[in-house]
């Protein structure tokens, strides 16, 4: 998100992604406050619709006539002095599991080519998001094999110790 927040000449960025009907916040980059934890996915806020829709959501300015289509961004961004948004879904098998989302603080539209460029950096999010549920799913086999190896190796031991001594069991 830093990198994307950079390179697109946002004020802040933000990773959420989709966990049912609720997004999580899982990445922030900049000064603007983000409420963590769980939001009910709604087409009041940008990265709602871009969930919703599959398609990137840009808001020129949230405090004009087209932000009266994002009540929910309307109200916090009046708060927290946000106007112009740009969130891009994240896209993995046609369905959308979550957005990343820039936000500014002065009325200045994102570019053609920061929006082609966000979407670069989707693409590339869900991979790496592939990537970690893929070694997390590895590093969990590896441990259930490790403590069927030590009880293997306990169930042999106490195994040999029998053996050697058949006459005293007890």
């Amino acid at each position: 998100v830093e990198s994307a927040c950079e390179l697109c000449e946002a004020t802040d960025a933000t990773v959420c992604l989709r966990d049912g009907d609720s997004l999580v916040y899982n990445a922030h980059h900049g000064p603007i406050p983000v409420v963590l934890g769980r939001h009910v996915i709604s087409r009041g806020f940008a990265a709602g619709r871009a969930i919703v829709d599959r398609a990137p959501v840009h808001v020129h300015d949230v405090l004009s006539e087209e932000g009266d289509e994002f009540p929910g961004a309307k109200e916090w961004s009046v708060a927290q002095g946000v106007r112009s948004l740009l969130s891009v879904p994240l896209m993995r098998d046609e369905e959308s599991i979550g957005a990343i989302l820039l936000r500014r603080r002065e009325v200045q539209p994102f570019t053609d080519k920061q929006i082609t460029l966000l979407q670069t950096f989707a693409d590339q999010a869900v991979i790496a998001i592939g990537n970690v549920r893929l070694f997390e799913e590895v590093q969990a086999k590896t441990r259930d094999l490790q403590e069927s190896l030590q009880f293997q190796t306990a169930s042999a031991e106490v195994l040999k110790v029998i053996s050697r001594s058949p006459d005293t069991l007890q």
